[in-house]
């Protein structure tokens, strides 16, 4: 099956100049600039992208039974948000199936642990005490291949699986309606770039299977344009 998405992901780029800067918030939106967040609703300011990643952290080491050490990101792109773990003092890996920007996340973080690959095919080992994917399940392009994911992540993880961004079946008319009256001729530019839909169920069915607990939250970005049609999504061992 072709992937539209991996074509326009590895058109991505970077600010060359923003490797040579000393200050990391600074780089850090450059990074989430390169991932796409400049694009479909006008930018989020780096002070809102950075009150989420606190919150994705927070939310991650929820009643941890000790402090989280590592953290493993599906989807992870440029490394946007494994540069501030690591700066935070934990240590990183992640997957991407976009060379462009896992070649840009192999440059700014210090983890050897970047891959560029499917995420079905992420291995199992090492394990990390988080999962995380902020803001990619929904360009997966079907629930079988989101279910054999969300297994590897449960097979990967010491704790807790962090899904960011998801957005709600129940909401896709509604994300249609917005995205053809704000975007022109919506429907012929993102022919064939379709975005999966997800019920809060199946993530309910799999933290039962699995003997989880879960957690649903909404986005904590204000202004974001998305946040009406999206949720957040932890489990925990």
């Amino acid at each position: 099956m072709t992937n539209n998405w991996k074509t326009i992901w590895e058109k991505r780029s970077m600010n060359e100049e923003a490797f040579n800067t000393d200050d990391i918030y600074k780089l850090f939106a450059e990074l989430k600039r390169a991932d796409g967040f400049d694009v479909g609703g006008g930018e989020i300011s780096e002070k809102e992208l950075i009150r989420q990643y606190e919150d994705i952290k927070r939310r991650l080491s929820t009643n941890a039974p000790k402090p989280i050490t590592s953290v493993y990101e599906f989807g992870c792109g440029s490394g946007a948000n494994l540069l501030l773990f690591e700066r935070d003092g934990l240590e990183c890996g992640g997957i991407d199936y976009s060379s462009a920007l896992t070649d840009i996340a192999k440059k700014v973080l210090r983890s050897k642990d970047i891959i560029c690959g499917e995420a079905i095919n992420a291995p199992v080992e090492p394990k990390y005490d988080c999962i995380l994917a902020n803001s990619v399940i929904s360009y997966f392009h079907d629930v079988d291949y989101t279910r054999g994911v969300l297994e590897k992540m449960f097979e990967k993880t010491n704790y807790s699986i962090g899904l960011i961004d998801v957005h709600n079946i129940d909401k896709k008319e509604d994300f249609i309606a917005f995205r053809r009256k704000t975007i022109e001729n919506y429907d012929e530019k993102y022919e064939n770039l379709n975005k999966l839909f997800y019920s809060k169920e199946l993530f309910a069915d799999f933290a039962e299977k699995h003997g989880l607990k879960i957690k649903f939250s909404d986005s904590v970005v204000e202004n974001y344009w998305n946040n009406e049609f999206v949720f957040n999504c932890f489990m925990y061992k």
